[in-house]
């Protein structure tokens, strides 16, 4: 059985403060409250289906690129690069066709 995506996001947290890795914490936070906020939505039950998840972080991955690519137009290559930075982390959840936006 293959783990679900919210208990991987919770592994990998644990993992990220033990390795002190503050920047990719941050991500995974921001990921973990999305995916929180879709658990406690009408009819979910608490529980976050993969297909749901997948679905938000896929949003959260479009909002960043959107971001970035601001950033950069706005020559703040510092922020844009924090954006993509974070963009990667969460598409790294998302199986391999889907990681790209349409």
């Amino acid at each position: 059985e293959s783990i679900m995506i919210t208990d991987q996001i919770n592994e990998d947290i644990k993992q990220a403060m033990l390795a002190k890795d503050k920047k990719k914490l941050d991500v995974l936070r921001a990921i973990k409250s999305a995916l929180m906020l879709l658990a406690t939505d009408k009819g979910a039950d608490g529980k976050v289906s993969d297909e749901a998840a997948i679905a938000a972080m896929q949003k959260l991955v479009k909002q960043r690129n959107e971001a970035a690519t601001i950033y950069r137009e706005r020559s703040r290559a510092d922020m844009a690069e924090e954006e993509e930075y974070q963009s990667g982390v969460i598409k790294s959840y998302l199986p391999a066709m889907m990681s790209e936006p349409k």
